[in-house]
């Protein structure tokens, strides 16, 4: 048994979690985000939001660390992609700094990818969210996010051109 539990720590020791040459096939719709930040304004002028993606667990899950940039107070989160085997499309869950997560599908869609059914799940309740983001060229995206209040009308929240910035240590 000793022998076996060696073979195994050394194989996964050869590899690092974070290295990755191609991503999980059914993510390469987000292969381009990869190794970057991505800086968009937010419409008050006064907060930017980040997003630095990166590979983990070998290209099998694509990581998002995100944040408002200029927020009072302090705003973050994390997300993680990645591809449901059962439902057959890929699907991410999302943790906010401030005790909630969101989770939905991530449908990729004419160049770009659709979020057509988050669901936010915060210490306010419940907030329904749809989104959708459109690769302009190898630096720069258009994301468009929308939420649905109470009333049931959706209102624009986030509607920014993302520029590549470098990855950050």
């Amino acid at each position: 048994m000793r022998h076996i539990l060696t073979a195994a720590a050394m194989l996964f020791a050869a590899t690092p979690a974070w290295a990755a040459d191609t991503p999980n096939e059914n993510l390469k719709a987000f292969a381009y985000l990869a190794g970057s930040c991505w800086e968009g304004p937010f419409p008050d002028g006064k907060s930017t939001d980040q997003h630095c993606y990166t590979w983990i667990q070998e290209g099998s899950y694509l990581r998002d660390q995100h944040q408002v940039i200029g927020a009072n107070p302090p705003y973050y989160g994390e997300t993680t992609y990645y591809w449901d085997h059962d439902a057959k499309v890929v699907k991410y869950i999302y943790w906010s700094k401030g005790g909630g997560y969101s989770t939905g599908s991530a449908i990729p869609h004419e160049g770009g990818v659709k979020y057509p059914d988050e669901r936010y799940v915060g210490p306010e309740g419940e907030i329904l969210v749809r989104a959708e983001s459109k690769k302009i060229d190898e630096n720069s995206y258009q994301q468009h996010a929308e939420m649905k209040g109470k009333d049931g009308t959706w209102t624009t929240f986030v509607n920014s051109t993302y520029k590549r910035k470098p990855l950050k240590p």
